[in-house]
């Protein structure tokens, strides 16, 4: 919401809003909204569903009904050009509005879930994750994280599973497959090829854990048609 004031009614409870508030009602919600006449409202509405890739599955976002987030920027430019490319409807806007929607959504995320999630983890921890995403790629070693944060390597293993909820190398290895199916998506490279890329020197071992964590092999990824 980006100026004046409003009440939200979703399933019988009021949400008074106002700038900065961000409003998320799930579907199929009872809802209903009263503005004040006196400082009418200002804002962006989008009503989406989002579906799994795989199971075709409908996602519920983990986003409250509502929360204050503060002014963003980036999101209003966003919102704004979403909103121009609806309404204008040049060629090809379907795509580029669900573009546009996908990075809305990454910010909301970012905003409402992985910052509020992870502001209080130690900042071993943070510094731990920012290694693993420089060099997921190459034989990681717990030893040599936990010197380059400063830490002795059981005690930063503690650390890690206790702030992120799993082991830190399980956390790498799900860093790794996600890498590699994205490689695998785009159809340009082999099931070989990624698993040496993302840092895997056994394509057996590789394609055991894709498929562990995945629930299919990454042959199958790599036949998969990229959504538009």
């Amino acid at each position: 919401m980006l100026d004046g004031e409003a009440t939200y009614y979703v399933e019988g409870h009021a949400y008074p809003v106002r700038e900065g508030d961000f409003i998320c009602i799930p579907k199929g919600s009872l809802r209903k909204a009263r503005i004040e006449s006196a400082r009418p409202m200002t804002a962006y509405a989008v009503n989406l569903t989002i579906h799994e890739f795989e199971s075709k599955r409908e996602v519920v976002l983990p986003f409250p009904v509502h929360c204050h987030i503060g002014y963003h920027g980036e999101l209003e430019y966003l919102f704004r050009k979403l909103n121009d490319e609806w309404t204008s409807k040049p060629h090809g806007f379907q795509i580029k509005a669900r573009g546009l929607m996908l990075l809305i959504l990454s910010d909301l995320f970012r905003i409402l879930v992985y910052d509020n999630h992870t502001m209080n983890w130690h900042p071993a921890v943070k510094k731990t994750i920012q290694y693993i995403q420089l060099h997921y790629h190459e034989p990681v070693k717990v030893a040599e994280i936990a010197r380059n944060v400063g830490l002795n390597a059981s005690y930063l293993s503690g650390l890690f599973k206790k702030c992120v909820g799993q082991p830190l190398y399980s956390y790498l290895n799900c860093y790794r497959v996600n890498q590699a199916e994205n490689l695998l998506l785009s159809g340009e490279f082999s099931v070989t090829e990624v698993a040496e890329s993302c840092g895997f020197k056994d394509v057996y071992h590789f394609s055991k854990l894709f498929k562990k964590l995945k629930g299919y092999p990454p042959s199958r990824a790599k036949r998969m048609p990229t959504e538009t």
